[in-house]
């Protein structure tokens, strides 16, 4: 019986040693190839940062330019109505300052707390 122990130990000892080189090359690979596949994640997430920003520019200047325009319509409406733009502007004044109150009165109301 004292044979049946000792060989499984010599045969361990020896795969131990065999498989522990096998092993560091197949954690080299691995470790390279997970190294690859890191890089090529960041590469792509930093294409997309990249197309992302560059579409925000974009859409910013497209933002900016329909502001613009709109202005500039404003300015040129007012030009050509000017009677029509300082009533229109008066009754959303009368209409503002009317409903301001109002609002600010139902809110307390609804919060004693004020």
């Amino acid at each position: 019986m004292d044979t049946f122990t000792t060989e499984p130990n010599t045969e361990r000892s020896t795969e131990a040693r065999g498989g522990g080189t096998c092993l560091g090359t197949d954690l080299k690979e691995a470790a390279k190839r997970f190294e690859k596949g890191l890089n090529d994640s960041k590469a792509a997430v930093s294409e997309r940062l990249e197309e992302s920003r560059i579409a925000a520019e974009r859409l910013l200047k497209h933002g900016r330019y329909a502001v613009e325009d709109g202005i500039e319509e404003t300015v040129h409406q007012i030009k050509r109505h000017p009677l029509g733009s300082l009533a229109i502007a008066f009754a959303a004044g009368a209409a503002f300052g009317f409903l301001l109150p109002h609002l600010g009165h139902n809110a307390h109301k609804s919060n004693p707390g004020y």
